[in-house]
């Protein structure tokens, strides 16, 4: 069994050695004066039993072995200073001889059970120890907003709980072109050409380190390798393929990380390759569901486009074929029929072009309004006698008091919130219902709400949220969807753009309510 505890004894290591003996001595010499002081001053025939105490120390701070090597060395300095005759290890009782040999096989088996107990209790600590390590690993790649943000805590970590002078990691299929994610040490990568020990897992007993020597190339850190250190290298894999590798180095006098180190290095690596292989499959789902969706905007434009293009096209071919028939002389009353549905039709393509146009600003971030006091209630004459021609088969009223403050907005994006809103209330209104513009003060006249309601059919609660997403068309209600879903978009934009904001809810006359928050410039003063 390996000894373990404040002084680990090792082979390899002669100044252990050295503390331990020196140990062993100190004790046996303390526990000896306290059997003379025993037997001369307190009267005691046999004080051997006070060398127990000395082996459970032994034992419990060194090891098996310590511990029966000073149970046979209690035997002799007793028998040779205590048991008669005195300074030879001459026995002349053979009743001293049953007593000196239960001493030893007592001290023994003291000494045997003291060492299991105190390396079971050690190996308990270690693997809480490794455990609670392990753990804190995870909850650093879990926690990180990058996987190299965890791996940078995962190094610095693992140098200060396995004492290596210096851990980086690496990423990279190859060791000779490894990224470096993260390093413990000061200064630029440098190439690195060195014997190094490479972790083993095939290897017998369990984990094992295998040395080899290759050159690497300039993008692996650590230096060239100094001559009283060693380079460990456990390969990050996952899958079946290597996706880097974490580097450690420490001095060559310590020889191999040991096998509790060694076991944290291993597992450290694990985590890590897991978290780079969960990171590169979030990072290729995303970059799908970006390319679905981009898909599917396309072909929502292409949609939309097609139709809605080719609606106001129709209608202008067919009022000029009408125009241009020479076998059907045009009445006065026809040419102006046709002038009017060609203008109007031409009126919505210019409005579908503008708002295709006003969305690619807005996304685009090229939208600056220039904002200024702006009477709503002129805004809003203005606008409706406008689309007075779309609107003349419904019901407007408009309710926007005099007394309001002005509203800091850009009167040409305003225009076009309050022309794309009346457009949408009046499209799906239906004819002769009501369609009604309100306006409010509130918040201490800070800011003024307009709402554009209509007593359509109305949208179902699950679709109010999306109603200002581009291409939003398919709304229960709505009259089958019509307009290509970019109008309230379009809305929300410019809205936002001056600093307000947009909502829908159910309108009190049955249909939809789109309200437009804008911020006021003030009160009018008092004369």
């Amino acid at each position: 069994m390996r000894p373990v505890g404040i002084l680990r004894v090792r082979p390899r290591s002669r100044r252990r050695w050295i503390e331990a003996i020196g140990l062993v001595v100190v004790v046996l010499t303390l526990t000896t004066l306290a059997v003379a002081a025993l037997e001369a001053w307190a009267g005691v025939a046999d004080a051997s039993v006070a060398y127990l105490p000395a082996v459970v120390i032994v034992a419990a701070l060194l090891g098996t072995v310590p511990a029966i090597l000073t149970s046979i060395a209690a035997l002799l300095v007793y028998d040779f200073l205590f048991v008669a005759p005195t300074l030879t290890l001459t026995v002349a009782a053979p009743a001293e001889w049953l007593s000196l040999l239960l001493f030893l096989l007592v001290a023994v088996v003291v000494g045997r059970l003291t060492a299991l107990l105190g390396a079971r209790e050690r190996e308990a600590t270690r693997r809480a120890r490794e455990a609670n390590v392990l753990f804190a690993i995870g909850t650093d790649l879990s926690t990180a907003t990058t996987v190299s943000g965890g791996i940078r805590r995962v190094v610095e970590r693992l140098r200060a709980e396995t004492g290596m002078a210096r851990v980086w990691c690496g990423l990279g299929p190859a060791a000779a072109g490894e990224r470096v994610v993260a390093d413990t040490g000061a200064g630029a990568p440098r190439p690195l050409l060195s014997s190094r020990r490479v972790i083993d897992r095939a290897a017998p007993g369990g984990l094992g380190w295998v040395r080899v020597r290759e050159a690497m190339g300039p993008s692996v850190a650590g230096g060239e390798g100094a001559p009283d250190e060693t380079v460990f290298r456990v390969p990050l894999v996952s899958s079946g393929s290597t996706v880097g590798s974490l580097w450690a180095t420490g001095p060559r006098a310590a020889g191999t990380p040991s096998e509790e180190d060694t076991r944290l290095l291993v597992a450290a690596a694990d985590q890590i390759a897991g978290a780079v292989e969960r990171e590169r499959l979030a990072t290729e789902a995303t970059e799908a569901e970006i390319a679905r969706q981009s898909d599917a905007l396309k072909s929502a434009l292409l949609d939309s486009v097609s139709h809605d293009l080719r609606t106001p096209l129709l209608s202008i071919r067919l009022a000029a074929g009408d125009l241009a028939d020479p076998a059907v002389p045009p009445s006065p009353d026809a040419v102006r029929a046709s002038a009017r549905s060609i203008e109007t039709e031409a009126t919505r393509l210019d409005r579908l072009v503008s708002n295709v146009l006003d969305l690619s600003r807005i996304e685009a971030g090229a939208l600056r309004p220039a904002v200024e006091p702006y009477d709503l209630a002129d805004l809003v004459a203005q606008v409706a006698d406008r689309l007075a021609p779309l609107l003349v088969r419904d019901t407007v009223r408009v309710q926007v008091p005099a007394e309001l403050p002005p509203v800091l907005v850009d009167p040409i994006l305003a225009d076009q919130i309050l022309t794309n809103l009346l457009e949408n209330a009046a499209a799906h209104a239906g004819p002769g219902r009501e369609v009604r513009v309100v306006a409010t003060a509130l918040d201490d006249r800070a800011t003024v709400e307009l709402v554009v309601e209509d007593s359509g059919e109305g949208v179902a609660p699950r679709d109010l949220p999306h109603l200002f997403e581009k291409f939003h068309r398919g709304a229960p209600g709505r009259a089958g969807g019509r307009g290509m879903g970019i109008g309230l978009a379009v809305v929300r934009g410019l809205a936002e753009a001056m600093g307000g904001s947009v909502s829908a809810r159910p309108s009190a006359l049955g249909g939809l309510a789109i309200a437009v928050l804008l911020p006021a410039a003030g009160a009018p003063e008092e004369p």
